[in-house]
């Protein structure tokens, strides 16, 4: 009995429990199905077939579901898949159009007679070049973003793979395990379709690129034997006087209409003032309407309006321009190519219009960024009049609304034309670009190699100029009114360095004629021309400033950010510099005199500078000396007012010398050394100094002539001295001393008298006794 209530209750449960909700999720054994694309055709047609087969059984399975499901929620959830793996089903039906899809054929050449070739012909064959160039760029582009793209499509698959076998185990999770499944069939059909269509596209960019090649080899070959005939250059002139003319037309048209849209936007500013003035009035009394609001709005959609029209009216000049110098670039490379068959040279030409490509270039870029922004302006434009048109049928009514709503399809409308012109103008610089450097490129080919290399060298040169240009006339930093730049910089330094070695070749040459002419001293010589030196400097510094646009007069700036800069680090610096131009104008110390000073520095001074002075010791070597030293100091110099100078040389002799006959050698010695100078200011003096510990003291002191350093100058003087000494039989003493020997050992005394014995000395030695 017992086991009979349990099977009645397994079978109610069984029956009673609701049934699957979900159909079972295949297994995807690959995250790349190389079947959709590998193969032949009829394999992968075959496995296309089992796919859609697959895709509708799933879609029948979930048909089921959706009817099974009782949840709204979910119902809704698995229509949406629903309809994901009806798309599949046209993916499979792009991959078997694009199985039995034939490659693109090329464009046939065309046809030409025989040479001469007519310009017309040439116009024919440079058109085709263009745009077969023009599907070789877009096949390029094509494969380009193919390579790409399957490369994110393996990645996105072999990530998605996982998750999706993870998913599809899961109870709770069937919905999103359809989702996946679905995307990744959507990935793989994707794939497939870009591995398809690679092999066809590649035999298109090799198909493509011979045509290029020969249309290029025909381009040249017709160029080479082409004839322009006199009736091509009258009809080209008579083109370029109708062109002419309709330009003026043209041009004429724009200025009306943008003279009108001036006094428009004169009106508009007024009324919109007006439109504000009311708001802010009414603001304050906290009356402010909806309605003035709509109309301020209104009245800035009508000057915007307007302002973008006198955009697209330059931009509408400027294509009449592009026009007329497409017009020109066609009558410079005829006339250029008649001239060159002429025998002349179109190297003027080439270099002309490869100027000109530049300057279109610049403009193109120019155009690009306004393009980019009108473009973001527009959608900003769309989502600010989204906002206004709400605003004005809220509060706008009949005629007003209308009003609003004209204006604002009419700014709408000016954008547009603005962005149409802003391309034309791009599309007409592309164009002119491709003519140019097709002529450009034909005429260096017909050149000689030495003309060619002229030409490019020459090219690249100015290019390289103008970069360097742009370099060289950047403002770096702007005084007053005058923006220093590069160039202006290195022309100052220039300038300076010319300057300062011109005013030291005149220098020298200055201090050599009125050394020579005048009987000026070297050291006067000298301080004239470095003050003349320094103040040319300074002048001609101000010179070169003002030859580059440098305003002179607000060196005032300058020089009070001079005098904080002297208080507070640099004073030491100018007090150097003042105190050389003191030294240079009262020429109290002067190139040539000696000099000691209170450091112990002493020698003869070699130059004297602004800043610092150089002194050439005794010993040759040359000390720099700040100026300062030379003002603020005590300075001994031995040639201030003249060159005399005093020498004192000390000696002794013995006791034994008769001291009347020692000067009378001293003086005599004196006499006879070169360069002692006497007459009756200036005696030589031999002088008894006194009693010396060793010796009676005498000096000479003759006067000499201060033209050679004092350091050889005792040395002479001691020479003669000795010589007339020691012939005279005087002697020169050396310090003695006496030696008392209060005790001494019997040993040593009876050793001293042996020694002393045998030469027959009469010395005695006296001892005394111990301690006394």
């Amino acid at each position: 009995m017992r086991w009979t209530h349990l099977f009645l209750c397994c079978f109610l449960l069984s029956i009673l429990s609701p049934l699957p909700a979900f159909a079972k999720l295949p297994d995807i054994p690959a995250a790349v199905e190389t079947r959709l694309y590998q193969g032949a055709a009829e394999e992968i047609t075959a496995f296309i077939g089992q796919r859609q087969a697959q895709m509708d059984g799933l879609g029948a399975l979930i048909t089921t579901d959706v009817q099974k499901t009782t949840g709204e929620s979910d119902k809704i959830a698995l229509a949406a898949v629903l309809d994901l793996y009806q798309g599949l089903s046209f993916q499979l039906k792009n991959l078997q159009a694009e199985l039995v899809r034939p490659e693109v054929p090329s464009l046939p050449l065309p046809s030409l007679a025989s040479p001469p070739y007519t310009l017309a012909a040439f116009d024919e064959m440079v058109s085709f070049q263009q745009k077969i160039a023009q599907q070789l760029a877009a096949y390029e582009e094509m494969r380009a973003f193919g390579e790409g793209r399957l490369e994110s499509l393996k990645d996105e698959l072999v990530a998605l793979l996982p998750l999706y076998t993870k998913e599809k185990t899961d109870e709770n999770g069937k919905i999103q395990s359809y989702e996946m499944l679905a995307r990744l069939f959507s990935l793989q059909h994707e794939y497939a379709l870009f591995q398809l269509k690679k092999p066809k596209l590649e035999k298109e960019l090799a198909n493509t690129r011979t045509l290029v090649k020969e249309s290029g080899a025909l381009v040249a070959k017709i160029f080479g034997q082409l004839q322009i005939s006199q009736g091509d250059l009258a009809a080209l002139n008579k083109k370029a006087d109708e062109l002419a003319d309709e330009l003026a037309k043209g041009l004429a048209r724009l200025n009306a209409e943008s003279l009108e849209l001036s006094k428009q936007g004169v009106v508009a500013e007024s009324k919109l003032d007006k439109a504000v003035t009311h708001i802010a009035r009414e603001a304050k009394e906290g009356a402010v309407t909806g309605l003035l609001e709509s109309e301020k709005n209104r009245f800035e959609l009508v000057l915007e309006a307007l302002r973008i029209r006198q955009r697209a009216i330059i931009n509408e000049k400027m294509n009449l321009g592009l026009t007329k110098k497409s017009l020109m670039f066609r009558q410079a490379w005829l006339a250029a190519y008649v001239e060159m068959a002429k025998g002349g040279k179109p190297t003027d030409f080439v270099e002309t219009w490869r100027k000109n490509i530049d300057e279109l270039l610049v403009q193109k870029e120019a155009l690009v960024r306004d393009l980019s922004q009108v473009t973001q302006q527009r959608s900003d434009q769309a989502q600010r009049l989204v906002a206004m048109m709400k605003q004005a049928e809220t509060v706008s009514q009949g005629d007003a609304k209308i009003s609003f709503a004209r204006q604002a399809e009419k700014t709408t409308q000016n954008l547009e034309g603005l962005i149409l012109s802003l391309a034309d103008n791009v599309n007409d610089i592309n164009g002119l670009q491709k003519d140019v450097e097709v002529i450009l490129r034909l005429l260096l080919n017909r050149m000689d190699t030495a003309e060619r290399f002229f030409s490019l060298s020459l090219t690249f040169m100015t290019g390289k100029w103008e970069q360097a240009r742009t370099v060289l006339y950047y403002p770096l930093v702007t005084l007053g009114n005058t923006s220093v730049t590069l160039i202006s910089f290195i022309k100052v330094i220039f300038l300076i360095l010319i300057g300062i070695r011109l005013l030291k070749l005149i220098r020298q040459k200055t201090g050599a004629i009125l050394t020579a002419k005048t009987a000026m001293s070297p050291g006067a010589v000298h301080s004239i021309t470095t003050l003349v030196y320094y103040a040319a400097l300074v002048l001609g510094s101000l010179v070169i400033l003002s030859t580059i646009g440098f305003n002179v007069s607000q060196l005032g700036v300058v020089f009070g950010a001079l005098g904080v800069g002297i208080g507070f680090g640099l004073q030491t610096v100018f007090n150097n510099f003042v105190s050389g131009i003191i030294l240079l104008t009262e020429q109290s110390i002067q190139v040539g005199d000696y000099v000691q000073l209170q450091t112990g520095v002493d020698g003869k001074v070699k130059k004297i500078s602004i800043r610092a002075t150089v002194v050439r010791t005794f010993e040759g070597e040359d000390v720099i000396v700040p100026n300062s030293e030379f003002v603020s100091s005590r300075v001994n110099t031995w040639s201030y007012s003249d060159n005399w100078r005093r020498l004192k040389v000390p000696f002794g002799v013995s006791y034994d010398a008769d001291p009347d006959e020692v000067v009378r050698l001293a003086e005599e010695a004196a006499r006879e050394v070169s360069i002692t100078r006497e007459d009756a200011d200036h005696p030589v003096r031999v002088l008894f100094e006194g009693f010396g510990n060793n010796s009676l003291d005498f000096s000479i002191r003759p006067w000499c002539w201060m033209n050679k350093g004092y350091a050889g100058m005792l040395s002479e003087y001691y020479f003669v001295l000795f010589r007339k000494l020691k012939a005279a039989g005087i002697e020169i003493p050396f310090p003695q001393a006496d030696l008392h020997l209060k005790s001494i050992s019997p040993e040593v005394l009876a050793m001293l008298q042996s020694r002393l014995a045998p030469q027959g000395r009469d010395e005695e030695v006296a001892v005394g006794g111990k301690g006394g």
